[in-house]
């Protein structure tokens, strides 16, 4: 997915659009929705489970699991 292309994704979501997982470079980041995104700076801000926001670099971000997280 390319950085262009996930930005137009993540621009379409609404805000407090449910989620599940976001994966970082290889890597799955629980997360329980997504916020908003800068799209100045390229940074994505999802909350996590506890209620903590999470910021991530959009070029970063290798996919986004929809739904509830299995616990691994």
């Amino acid at each position: 997915m390319c950085r262009d292309n996930k930005k137009d994704f993540l621009k379409n979501l609404p805000i407090n659009y449910p989620l599940g997982i976001v994966y970082l470079n290889g890597v799955p980041v629980r997360v329980s929705t997504f916020l908003n995104q800068n799209h100045e700076t390229g940074l994505a801000y999802f909350m996590d489970e506890d209620g903590q926001a999470v910021v991530i670099d959009i070029a970063k971000i290798d996919g986004i699991g929809f739904g509830e997280a299995d616990a691994e």
